[in-house]
């Protein structure tokens, strides 16, 4: 790594997803460049922790140069108040990105949208369209705003990749001059026949019917003692679990026979050192009972496992 490199600070939330310090691992510049700013009790970044980081390390003599915040934590749903990260991000001139993969599309939803103010001062955006988008995985989505920028990264001017007035390499837009690879499946084209089709008012809808799903869990869980919610529910995850002596070997292996069973098929998640039962509701096709479905059969096995313990 270059000197500059070994200066370079970018900063993001301790509920972040491990893609962040991966992709600092990937440019060179390595995780411990990297700073995770704690969360508060909603897993959203905090500001005060961010803006006191950032003096420290300049008091260091290092650069911040990059903001990352969440629009969707894959944990719980979380979103970062993007409008205050927009503000310390044009103080401190540093590159504000936003991870929406997971929560991003919450944008089509008019009653979900106010949840996102703030998305719109990005710099660039990364989101998914095989998670609320209801395509086939993989069609991950990437919007920078400066475009000469984004081209001046990744463009390349190999022989082989001449440019051309007309015929097969004429046009003024390669792919390859906007990413890492050179040759790649056209991803874009299930998304775009998914919008063609159902259109974006109805996606959004879709995306506001699994957050009120999630939302009638989250009333389930509370409302049977045997169960307690671990987290919020800002979007449409749910993360609960079934009280016991040893909750976390318990949550874990009523999950694994959920997954048995072939009914349902929650996953597992740590939120604040608990093992929680993680139930993201993203298809289409999720209906009530699908709700009920999973209520009665974490119960049914928690109630069960426990009588094999006590044995």
């Amino acid at each position: 790594m270059t000197e500059i490199g070994q200066r370079l600070t970018a900063y993001t939330s301790e509920a972040a997803h491990s893609c962040i310090a991966r992709a600092m691992e990937m440019a060179g510049l390595g995780r411990r460049q990297l700073r995770l700013v704690p969360v508060d009790a909603g897993h959203r970044m905090q500001i005060a922790p961010l803006r006191q980081t950032i003096a420290e390390d300049r008091a260091k003599g290092l650069e911040p140069f990059l903001l990352i915040g969440t629009a969707g934590s894959v944990d719980v749903g979380a979103v970062d108040d993007l409008s205050a990260l927009a503000d310390v991000a044009e103080a401190e001139q540093l590159h504000f990105h936003v991870d929406g993969a997971y929560g991003a599309l919450a944008i089509l939803s008019p009653v979900l949208a106010p949840l996102l103010i703030g998305i719109e001062r990005a710099d660039s955006l990364a989101f998914d369209w095989h998670k609320w988008g209801q395509v086939p995985y993989d069609s991950g989505f990437l919007l920078v705003r400066d475009r000469q920028l984004h081209h001046a990264t990744f463009a390349s001017s190999a022989a082989y990749l001449r440019r051309a007035e007309r015929g097969l390499a004429g046009g003024d837009f390669w792919p390859c001059d906007y990413g890492p690879d050179l040759s790649r499946g056209f991803r874009a084209l299930k998304a775009w026949f998914n919008l063609k089709t159902h259109g974006a008012d109805q996606i959004g809808r879709m995306i506001a019917g699994t957050v009120t799903l999630a939302r009638l869990l989250a009333a389930r869980v509370a409302a049977e003692p045997e169960l307690e919610l671990l987290s919020a529910v800002p979007l449409n995850i749910v993360c609960f679990g079934y009280r016991g002596t040893d909750p976390d070997r318990l949550n874990a292996e009523i999950v694994a026979d959920l997954h048995e069973a072939g009914r349902v098929a929650p996953s597992l998640t740590t939120v604040s050192g608990r093992t929680a039962i993680r139930a993201a509701i993203v298809n289409h096709r999720t209906t009530e009972d699908d709700v009920e479905a999973l209520v009665t059969s974490v119960l049914a096995l928690g109630r069960a496992a426990r009588l094999r313990h006590a044995a």
